[in-house]
């Protein structure tokens, strides 16, 4: 599932305008216009399509954040991670101030029953005894039960 696919998906099941998408990025001093993001939401076969990288897709969950929530009082740690869906569904989950339970919900709603200590294995650090990858098909329940 690409970072198109994903960033799509939660447009839809938050309603989020383009206009969104822009102020998300321009929260992290991220210099887009509104024909990149046109770009980045065509489809695949389109030959102005434009891949979503990573870094890209990063940068738009964190001003999602600062703008859901607005700015932290904190620094950001500047760490080089492997950006994954465990990182992302962290990421919504500090963004829409949602606690374990809520997103419990929200799966259940999508008709996946989880417990917690399944959740909270998701947000384990990578390599942890306990950790579990988030894959594609779970992070697409999770935002489809954004709905």
């Amino acid at each position: 599932m690409t970072n198109n696919y994903k960033l799509s998906l939660l447009m839809n099941s938050l309603k989020l305008s383009k206009t969104d998408i822009l102020k998300s990025y321009k929260l992290v001093d991220k210099k887009i216009t509104q024909d990149d993001v046109d770009d980045i939401l065509r489809e695949p076969s389109d030959e102005k399509f434009v891949l979503l990288s990573d870094e890209g897709f990063e940068m738009f969950l964190n001003g999602f954040i600062i703008y859901k929530r607005g700015p932290s009082d904190k620094k950001a740690k500047k760490q080089k991670i492997y950006f994954s869906n465990n990182i992302i569904l962290k990421k919504l989950k500090i963004a829409l101030n949602l606690k374990d339970e809520d997103i419990i919900k929200i799966f259940e709603k999508d008709g996946l029953e989880i417990t917690k200590s399944q959740l909270t294995a998701y947000f384990r650090r990578d390599g942890h005894i306990n950790y579990r990858k988030c894959s594609d098909s779970l992070l697409k329940r999770f935002i489809n039960g954004l709905k």
